[in-house]
């Protein structure tokens, strides 16, 4: 991949957007952010306006998560049952 002058998001030190992901629910936008000390995905709520780094382990590690895992990431700010 590269960045509008010809060099890749590592050499620029920059960060370049990936997607916008939407439905009734929420709209995300997700970067590749390369500032750091190494690549990262920068997940924006554009609604919001919270946002996220995620390294390469974080990323790994959802993968590993149970269904129960996701379930519970989704009981967090205006959805959180208080009733737990």
């Amino acid at each position: 991949m590269t960045v509008g002058d010809g060099t890749s998001p590592e050499q620029a030190g920059t960060r370049v957007e990936l997607a916008t992901l939407m439905n009734e629910f929420a709209s995300v936008r997700i970067t590749l952010d390369t500032a750091g000390h190494g690549p990262r995905l920068l997940v924006e709520d554009t609604e919001a306006g919270t946002e996220i780094l995620l390294s390469p382990i974080e990323l790994a590690s959802l993968t590993l998560a149970s269904a129960d895992d996701r379930l519970n990431w989704l009981r967090v700010g205006q959805y959180r049952d208080e009733r737990t």
